[in-house]
């Protein structure tokens, strides 16, 4: 196993309201690093987006290699944290998950990323953790995954450096028939508290044209039920543009050359806080950049990213 498992219980960081009086718990994959850290050691974290659990970043396809993003990050030289969304995968369900808002749900992913972090520095994770008190802390995720984290650290300043992979500031577009339309999807209660996406129905969107056939059965089995709330308000247009700009810290944009933003280029102009925003448009990619042939020149440019802004 490449990873270390880890729960962590945030039921005394929510609300009172929210837990109902359960334990309420996070579950992480922890990667240590294989390569050269860094000259200060840096710890990702990475949401994936909806529909999917924390297998998105460490996706395993038989007979084939370099798929998941969290090993290629952990060989370049940072411990790599996957986490799964509150009610989401090995994460707890909390007793009514209509009341998991954005706000609730980045508060979990806060107090569970912040208390991995805390244990990081210590050296108390696990043994093969050695302490790292100088810790620069970095967090993403993809599609609703960098929706929580933008949300997360205008509400929480989480982490030192921030990566957007596969969002919008602006409003959630998918593409049919080569043409982008705004994703709008009412929240119909009686569809129930949960969602579950058929990826064969926006493949154009989540998928380049070259993506192999065995790839695409992978990715489809992979789908996970996710929170109707959360998922609805991940696409509500316009949701994160404000929360945009309160983030202080370096941002990394990338999109897929075929993604959900309508304008690619007016995505940095709403991080007006950061002193250092930088656009990414990975060619050749759907949404869904880890499954894209060119998906290491994205695992490239991260790594380089943090590497070459001080700490």
């Amino acid at each position: 196993m490449s990873y270390i498992p880890v729960k962590v219980d945030i039921s005394d960081a929510l609300p009172t309201d929210i837990t109902e009086g359960t334990r309420i718990e996070i579950a992480a994959w922890v990667f240590p690093a294989t390569g050269g850290p860094p000259p200060t050691p840096s710890a990702i974290a990475l949401l994936n987006g909806g529909s999917y659990d924390k297998r998105y970043f460490h996706f395993e396809v038989p007979g084939r290699r370099d798929y998941s993003a969290a090993e290629a990050l952990a060989a370049r030289g940072h411990v790599v944290i996957l986490l799964d969304h509150l009610g989401v995968g090995e994460s707890s369900r909390i007793p009514t998950q209509m009341k998991a808002t954005r706000q609730v749900c980045a508060l979990a992913n806060h107090a569970a990323v912040s208390e991995i972090f805390s244990r990081l520095k210590e050296g108390t994770l696990d043994p093969v953790f050695s302490a790292m008190p100088q810790l620069l802390k970095v967090g993403g995720g993809h599609s609703m995954g960098g929706f929580q984290t933008i949300t997360q650290q205008a509400g929480h300043a989480t982490y030192d450096r921030v990566l957007v992979l596969g969002y919008t500031a602006i409003g959630v577009h998918l593409t049919f028939d080569g043409a982008q339309v705004p994703a709008q999807r009412p929240l119909d209660p009686a569809m129930g508290d949960y969602w579950l996406l058929d990826h064969s129905a926006i493949a154009e969107s989540f998928h380049w044209d070259d993506v192999p056939r065995d790839v695409l059965a992978v990715d489809e089995a992979l789908a996970v039920e996710v929170p109707a709330l959360l998922s609805n308000q991940s696409i509500t247009m316009g949701i994160v543009s404000q929360d945009a700009g309160r983030i202080a810290v370096p941002v990394y944009i990338c999109l897929g050359e075929r993604d959900v933003s309508p304008r690619p280029h007016d995505e940095p102009g709403f991080y007006k806080s950061s002193p250092d925003v930088t656009l990414h448009i990975l060619p050749r990619s759907g949404h869904c950049q880890s499954f894209a042939s060119t998906r290491m020149t994205m695992i490239d440019r991260i790594d380089g990213w943090i590497r070459g802004i001080p700490a």
